[in-house]
């Protein structure tokens, strides 16, 4: 993974940890396209056993739908790679856990299975607290890949780090 890469996700998974530390909250994260490197940039941190008591890494649909909850509708007529599913994992695994807040991961980081409709680079990213949830469609380009990396890294990292944006974001909001 690129130095710089490396430097912000783990700057925004400490910020994630210092949050929730301070605000005596926890967070929870389910995954798809980024196969629990959400997980492991959190746990990466010194002090997330106290604030971060599951990652589930829910690459398979099933998994998605027996784990998670998310509506076999929602994978049928949506699909995998969707808002809906997005919100309903990161609600899944908010509850699962009976943590404060969720984020997921769901996306196509290829370098195959991409659609005219849904390219490679396509992520959609899901965030809940008490509050509600939400979810963000992304299309991570891959014209800036650094040489030490291969297209497919460098998707799942940009999805990570703004995965953990988006929870950051989400805490502040409540917190």
């Amino acid at each position: 993974m690129s130095t710089e890469f490396k430097r912000d996700i783990d700057k925004h998974a400490e910020n994630v940890v210092q949050l929730l530390l301070r605000l005596n909250k926890k967070a929870a994260s389910a995954e798809s396209c980024t196969g629990g490197l959400v997980s492991a940039a959190i746990t990466s941190i010194s002090g997330s056993s106290e604030v971060f008591d599951m990652g589930i890494c829910s690459y398979a649909n099933r998994i998605k739908h027996d784990k998670l909850n998310v509506p076999e509708e929602y994978l049928e007529k949506y699909g995998a790679v969707s808002e809906q599913t997005a919100k309903a994992m990161a609600e899944g695994v908010m509850r699962a856990a009976e943590s404060d807040f969720g984020i997921s991961t769901t996306g196509i980081a290829g370098p195959t299975g991409g659609t005219e409709e849904k390219p490679v680079g396509t992520v959609w990213i899901g965030v809940c607290g008490k509050s509600g949830s939400r979810a963000e469609r992304f299309l991570f380009e891959t014209a800036g890949c650094p040489e030490d990396m291969t297209k497919r890294e460098y998707i799942r990292s940009q999805a990570v780090l703004t995965a953990l944006k988006m929870l950051e974001a989400q805490i502040l909001s409540e917190g």
